[in-house]
């Protein structure tokens, strides 16, 4: 990965390893480390599917190979029955944080006019915690290509305002769908308005 303080790399990386259930810990250079991207899939935002607002979201955690050996060469090389490493993630972070990169990308196309009662600002400061009510995975045809970097598209249905998004496109990974609410209705019904 890029950096600007190449010489602050490590050397090597942790890895932990198990057998006969007993378990430890080595260190692998960077070239032997298996490097894999979490993919979390979610319900479709359950506005859509008429489920009540609750805390929280549910997850599958999926992992898309990126580079290295894949984690199964690994348990082979050492002789162990579990390879991995320790992953912290919080689904509802994770949702928070797809929630705002969706309000901005939404409000540096569309500007701040249709977001003046939007509920997803109180998704995006922890004030609302039924961020799955308004943030799940799109389960669509595919809106942005799997290629660059990342993608959006901003998408109206009625005055409703969708946001599909796709980070890290070029490794395949999943689209999600963060529905920002209601425009302001002034604005839906101005010149302004995209979707006409």
């Amino acid at each position: 990965m890029q950096t600007r303080r190449p010489k602050q790399r490590p050397k090597s990386l942790a890895l932990e390893l198990e057998s006969n259930g007993v378990q430890r810990t080595i260190q692998v250079p960077p070239n032997e480390y298996p490097l894999y991207l979490p993919t979390p899939q979610f319900p479709p935002p359950g506005c859509l599917i008429d489920v009540p607002q609750l805390a929280g979201i549910s997850t599958q955690l999926n992992f898309l190979h990126l580079a290295g050996p894949s984690f199964e060469e690994v348990m082979k090389q050492h002789k162990a029955d579990f390879a991995g490493a320790h992953l912290n993630f919080s689904p509802s972070d994770f949702a928070r944080t797809l929630a705002k990169i969706a309000f901005t990308g939404a409000i540096y196309v569309l500007g701040l006019a249709p977001f003046t009662a939007t509920p997803i600002r109180r998704v995006i400061l922890g004030e609302d915690l039924s961020v799955s009510h308004w943030v799940g995975s799109w389960n669509g045809e595919p809106v942005n290509e799997a290629k660059g970097l990342h993608a959006m598209k901003i998408l109206a249905s009625g005055t409703n305002i969708h946001v599909i998004l796709r980070l890290f496109a070029q490794f395949g990974a999943p689209e999600y769908h963060i529905v920002l609410g209601p425009a302001d209705p002034e604005f839906a019904n101005s010149a302004a308005w995209p979707w006409k």
